[in-house]
């Protein structure tokens, strides 16, 4: 009875119910810390700047780690913070968001050993969003809706179109259906 406990705890089910809900806790709790602790906070700063020409901390190290374009370049990476966080905790665009918070915090890193501060959990959230660039959003992801929804419509439509009698051919010409839906139908 132990070594099947053993077993199951071991066993690898990348698209079992247990990964899918591992997925969507790490992309969710990274995506809000994102946007709550470093998004939020560099948006503040930067509407505080923009507005009353309060000192933005972001644009002065940014300023010393010699960017081009300093306060351009402090306001892309508040927008890219403050926009992908979120949509990575929703699992919306999650692979692009992940690429584009991987470059910005990959700048984080520099800018955290620059100013002599720990960069570790820079490197940390660049490793989870490297990983959610290459694992997508995951099962219980606006991402995977979205496509299960068209895939359900392009099922419900073949469908239909074998009930009003459409050949294979004639929804191949409109795009209706894959070659899989159509065995057993002809």
């Amino acid at each position: 009875m132990l070594t099947k406990l053993l077993e199951k705890s071991l066993a690898v089910e990348p698209s079992g119910w247990v990964a899918g809900i591992g997925h969507l806790l790490l992309r969710a709790s990274t995506g809000l810390m994102i946007f709550y602790i470093h998004g939020l906070h560099k948006l503040e700063g930067g509407l505080a700047y923009l507005q009353h020409g309060n000192p933005w901390k972001l644009a002065e190290e940014v300023v010393e780690m010699r960017f081009p374009a300093p306060v351009a370049s402090a306001l892309a990476a508040t927008i890219v913070q403050f926009v992908c966080a979120p949509l990575i905790a929703m699992g919306l665009l999650t692979r692009l968001s992940a690429v584009l918070l991987t470059g910005t915090l990959s700048v984080a890193i520099l800018q955290n050993l620059l100013t002599g501060r720990d960069p570790q959990l820079a490197i940390l959230y660049v490793l989870v969003m490297m990983s959610l660039a290459f694992l997508g959003g995951g099962k219980y992801s606006l991402d995977a809706w979205l496509i299960t929804r068209g895939q359900r419509s392009v099922l419900i439509r073949t469908k239909e179109a074998i009930e009003y009698g459409y050949n294979h051919g004639d929804c191949r010409s409109l795009g209706i259906g894959g070659d899989a839906l159509w065995r057993g139908h002809e």
